[in-house]
């Protein structure tokens, strides 16, 4: 028994269990397959409406399932780091996506920020910004960076900013969900895609021969990824502890640099990606697929574990601000992706549109899920774009995680609310010059007419040729 009392085995069982129950409900339940509900989300839902918040059927430990979160999402960005870019795509899909990714970021931020300023002046007294500032960080980040930075920010004095950062994360799914699923079918019924066999099929560029089988003696395949990972992220942890412990007389700064852990991984792992390109016989090969395999699992166990990690009672302390928050943020980024993606993609828009509202409130694999209704084999364009986009998408929105969002928190609450209002001003400087970068080296164009919500950029050539 003594080995069980850490409780981290027992919650790893209990996560394997869920995604097996999930898996076993999709496969024998068809309408689950029909709506393409990922079966980590389904497990997550089961979790926590067995777990102490629900039924309290069984009983885990959230500490240990936030830190699983928590570390979970430093693998994610790793791993992907360390992969092998694609090569051989068209530039303007995945410029565009390079541009949406944080245009939507900064627009969701302005929107969280300015809803929790105008309900601090009404109710008379101010909140922390920090809960705002989740709407982007839940939505187009996920529930790993969600709940990292919150848990960051409750050293400046945001109240249980993890459990918040969670609770938006997973409203950002039911909204990918909810109102994914209908974007689909009004896309349908308008005929705005087309069927699979019916567009250009997209190749990727990647070295397919597979790798040899390991020498006798030698480390397996999947240990050396699996080493690859810990490697880095452990030299991520020395990094951090070096800076946190320059930074020890500002101990809000320090906690903060914790949050960002993931950043320090990515940008450690794409070094070593570098290192390993220019020197291929000191360093072991690595295979795309294997990082991507990393990639999967542990989004299914981070996605699982996030949801099964909500506590209904924080939801209920805050429960008015956070409903006011998400319906604003996820209403409005409904209408402003479909503005603005039928502008500024050449090549199948409305799938691009799909994907985009599933990344921008939930997650990448989520966007996927949305997607695969339309496009079963993810044989288009739009996957490939957003993944070629996103490290585009990095550089463009890094400025905005590591500089502007920080901004309220830094002031609170000595030099709050002006602090806030200062970062609105900069968020709209910000997405201005973002929006312009996109106009001028993109293919984002104002189509006409502007009043309308949907118009595509074949639409407003045709109008302009009968013109």
């Amino acid at each position: 028994m003594l080995f069980w009392e850490s409780g981290l085995v027992f919650n790893v069982l209990l996560i394997a269990g869920f995604l097996g129950v999930a898996s076993l409900l999709r496969r024998a339940i068809k309408p689950l397959q029909t709506l393409a509900i990922p079966a980590c989300i389904m497990a997550g839902v089961l979790g926590l409406a067995l777990g102490p918040g629900g039924a309290d059927a069984v009983s885990y430990d959230y500490g240990m399932l936030e830190s699983m979160v928590y570390h979970g999402l430093a693998i994610i960005f790793i791993a992907i780091g360390l992969q092998k870019p694609a090569k051989g795509m068209r530039a303007g899909g995945a410029a565009s996506m390079a541009f949406a990714i944080p245009t939507m970021a900064v627009f969701q931020g302005f929107i969280g920020l300015g809803t929790v300023l105008v309900m601090g002046y009404v109710a008379g007294e101010m909140m922390h910004p920090g809960i705002g500032l989740m709407l982007p960080l839940g939505f187009s980040q996920g529930p790993g960076q969600a709940l990292s930075m919150g848990k960051a920010w409750e050293a400046s004095g945001m109240e249980q900013g993890a459990q918040v950062g969670l609770i938006i994360a997973v409203l950002g799914y039911g909204w990918s969900i909810l109102v994914g699923i209908p974007l689909v079918a009004w896309g349908r019924k308008k005929g705005l895609f087309k069927p699979p066999g019916e567009r250009q099929d997209v190749q990727l560029d990647e070295d397919d021969e597979p790798l040899p089988p390991p020498t006798p003696g030698a480390l397996e395949h999947v240990t050396i990824h699996l080493m690859m990972v810990g490697v880095i992220y452990l030299l991520a942890y020395g990094a951090l502890e070096l800076l946190a412990s320059v930074l020890a007389s500002k101990p809000q700064f320090a906690a903060m640099i914790w949050g960002f852990h993931f950043l320090f991984g990515l940008f450690l792992a794409l070094g070593v990606r570098r290192f390993m390109n220019r020197f291929p016989d000191l360093t072991p090969k690595l295979d795309n697929r294997l990082l991507g395999n990393i990639t999967g699992v542990t989004v299914d166990i981070i996605t699982c574990a996030a949801l099964m990690a909500v506590q209904i009672e924080v939801f209920k302390a805050h429960w008015l601000p956070i409903m006011i928050i998400t319906t604003l943020g996820g209403g409005l980024t409904l209408v402003v992706l479909l503005w603005i993606v039928g502008r500024a993609f050449p090549e199948a828009p409305f799938e691009h549109c799909v994907l985009l509202f599933g990344m921008m409130t939930g997650t990448l694999p989520m966007g996927l899920a949305l997607l695969r209704i339309l496009d079963p084999e993810l044989r288009g364009v739009a996957p490939i774009n957003a993944i070629l986009g996103s490290a585009g998408a990095l550089v463009l929105g890094a400025p905005l995680l590591l500089v502007v969002l920080p901004m309220p928190v830094a002031s609170w609450p000595d030099n709050y609310p002006s602090g806030g209002w200062l970062a609105i001003g900069v968020m709209t400087i910000y997405l201005a010059l973002i929006l312009f970068g996109w106009w001028k080296f993109g293919p984002l164009r104002m189509a006409k007419p502007l009043a309308r919500l949907w118009v595509t950029l074949d639409e407003d050539a045709q109008n302009q040729r009968s013109a």
